[in-house]
């Protein structure tokens, strides 16, 4: 599964300067007020949300931050424009954003850092991260309760220090046909082995004993930009036709999941986006 992760985003990746031009690999969040055509804010408002629940301002500018999975780093990026110089460390499995991330993080340094390395398995002491998240790509981790992810991020934190996951989640057990012939085309056509199961984690959060633990129903909020991303693929794919450039496999199947990704959106009490908070003890 690893590798076809890392060949999915190794050949979609590029398409993310379409998407957003400060590199956010992940849905905007849509408060009253914004506008829903203006894309890019309600990226960095995302950003925002997830920041903001990790309680930064208790913790020195030394201490350890964690961005698991962090693509191209624009929420570390993000991170150091809003709170200043702090100790970031973003992990990936996909060599190519490294690469793409220590350019983009330039000026940066070296206070944003991106390592090519598992969440699954981090070279770091136990209890040695302040803080952790994860945006849109615990995904990736094996198992709809995302157990080993988890299981790790409870070994690196320290006691008391707090971690935010915002990702899209099942949330019945039993589906109809189309929606799980509907949840298979998306899972492939992202490189998902399977998307979390809401109250699968939430059981293994207990387990573990994170505490203070809490979760939101982000799925209308990020509605606008989830509307904003079948039509803009298909842009990008028409450009590439147009120009002689023929999609390969990988990206026919991401803009097939992005045109999916609408249906499986509308059923409601099969699947939502959530961010789900807390601490451990």
């Amino acid at each position: 599964m690893k590798n076809d992760v890392v060949q999915y985003f190794s050949d979609t990746g590029m398409d993310y300067a379409t998407w957003s031009r400060a590199f956010n690999m992940h849905f905007g969040y849509w408060r009253w007020g914004m506008n829903p055509f203006r894309r890019e804010p309600m990226l960095e408002e995302m950003n925002r949300q997830v920041l903001s629940r990790l309680g930064l301002e208790d913790l020195g500018r030394e201490e350890l931050i964690l961005d698991l999975g962090c693509g191209l780093g624009a929420t570390m990026r993000s991170l150091a424009r809003s709170c200043g110089k702090r100790n970031v460390l973003g992990v990936t499995v996909v060599p190519w954003q490294v690469e793409q991330a220590a350019t983009l993080n330039a000026g940066f340094e070296p206070f944003l850092r991106v390592r090519q390395e598992s969440y699954l398995a981090l070279p770091l002491e136990s209890e040695s991260a302040a803080a952790a998240y994860a945006l849109e790509s615990h995904c990736y981790a094996r198992g709809e309760d995302k157990g080993d992810f988890y299981r790790e991020l409870f070994r690196v934190l320290k006691p008391g220090a707090r971690f935010v996951v915002v990702d899209g989640f099942t949330l019945r057990s039993r589906h109809s046909r189309l929606f799980q012939r509907l949840l298979g085309e998306i899972s492939r056509g992202w490189a998902v082995d399977c998307f979390p199961h809401l109250p699968a984690v939430w059981e293994r959060l207990e387990e573990l004993g994170f505490e203070q633990l809490q979760r939101v129903d982000f799925s209308w909020n990020i509605a606008p930009t989830a509307l904003h991303a079948p039509f803009l693929t298909l842009g990008f794919a028409l450009s590439r036709w147009l120009k002689g450039e023929p999609l390969n496999a990988v990206r026919w199947n991401h803009l097939r999941a992005c045109f999916l990704s609408l249906a499986v959106g509308m059923h409601r009490r099969d699947f939502g986006y959530w961010l789900i908070s807390g601490r451990r003890p």
